[in-house]
């Protein structure tokens, strides 16, 4: 006899409606699912630092909402100018990393949804 495996792909609606289902509620389309807030992915900052850097990649996505390169920039300044040069930024959507940074000074969030930022301090 014969064993047959059979494959099968789930799509986001159908693992969607799963979780729905679940939930008793239904679940806005991925699309539409975006965060209001800032979410850090990864932070290995002082608090008291990390406060002061959130809050400022806050007002630059506020002041420049459709320019990365603005926000890029914004930063870089403000992080030279407070906490010593030598700082890096990266803005924008669907980008990939790999850096070497100094120890307590990297921050990953993502801002309004998709769009994500990292700073880093290197010698």
């Amino acid at each position: 006899m014969q064993n047959v495996l059979q494959q099968r792909k789930i799509s986001h609606d159908e693992s969607d409606n799963a979780v729905a289902s679940h939930l008793k509620r239904p679940l806005l389309p991925l699309s539409r699912r975006q965060h209001n807030y800032p979410l850090i992915q990864h932070c290995d900052m002082s608090d008291e630092m990390k406060t002061e850097v959130l809050e400022a990649c806050v007002t630059a996505y506020d002041k420049f909402p459709n320019n990365n390169e603005q926000i890029a920039r914004f930063l870089k300044e403000l992080m030279d100018k407070n906490f010593g040069n030598n700082w890096h930024v990266t803005v924008g959507e669907g980008f990939a990393f790999d850096i070497t940074h100094e120890t307590k000074n990297l921050m990953y969030i993502f801002i309004g949804g998709n769009m994500a930022m990292i700073l880093w301090k290197c010698t």
